[in-house]
């Protein structure tokens, strides 16, 4: 999201790589025939001359909503982090995606690394970025938090679960996840108990979120210890799409 009027041109986006060796502009449709970039959304994509193709690691995405043309729908935002309640007042939002090549394997951990890399690196190099939106989770986070947590997971660190996930109370006062389904198909639930300190059982979550996302889910009832010496129990239910967490 971006100040109002500030959105970025092909030339913006050109110097911004510049300083980023590793992505390129794989496609520009203004300069070339749209053929080769097919998609369900083909005929709109050969149409809008206002985005372009973004190569990074061998994985194309697509940048649109670039000025001079129209900006794309600003997202729904229930989440924020680091960021103003009225962070979208009045901002008009560009967007990054997996492009149609690799559409198909968007929740795969390998292209929401390197899509997140590269939203990265663009957020930190483009001027008057307002806010950097992740519509799985509705949430909005500052583009220096964005880089940061992205930047840390990409060397090794912890998954940014603050961001990529929304965290609210939910029916029965469960502290639950929004948007970590997209990773993983499920979202998680803390038990009431576990959900009184509203710090606590963020941190909670987000300890157990880093234990599941990229690890294959467990099919049974399994046990686990946390800081403190507290026996708790991690309950799947994946029919329903929830993984309960419940103490022993």
């Amino acid at each position: 999201m971006f100040e109002h009027g500030r959105r970025p041109d092909r030339a913006a986006i050109v110097e911004a790589l510049e300083c980023f060796p590793r992505a390129s502009i794989s496609f520009d449709p203004a300069n070339a025939d749209t053929s080769h970039h097919v998609a369900a959304e083909l005929s709109q994509a050969s149409r809008d001359t206002d985005w372009l193709e973004l190569l990074l690691d061998g994985l194309t995405f697509d940048l649109r909503g670039l000025a001079p043309g129209p900006a794309m729908v600003a997202p729904e935002v229930a989440y924020r982090f680091s960021c103003d309640v009225d962070c979208l007042a009045d901002a008009e939002a560009v967007s990054l995606r997996p492009g149609p090549h690799i559409a198909a394997g968007a929740h795969s951990l390998p292209v929401v690394r390197t899509l997140l890399a590269l939203g990265g690196e663009l957020a930190a190099r483009l001027p008057d970025v307002r806010v950097v939106c992740w519509p799985p989770a509705r949430t909005a986070i500052a583009p220096k938090f964005f880089t940061g947590t992205v930047e840390a997971w990409i060397a090794g660190g912890a998954f940014p679960a603050l961001g990529m996930l929304g965290i609210y109370a939910g029916p029965g006062a469960h502290l639950r996840t929004e948007g970590l389904a997209f990773f993983i198909g499920c979202e998680l639930a803390l038990a009431p108990s576990l959900s009184q300190d509203r710090a606590a059982a963020t941190r909670l979550v987000v300890r157990i979120v880093q234990e599941l996302v990229g690890y294959e889910l467990p099919v049974e009832p399994l046990r686990f210890v946390i800081e403190g010496g507290a026996e708790l129990e991690m309950v799947p239910d994946l029919a329903a799409g929830v993984i309960r967490i419940d103490p022993v």
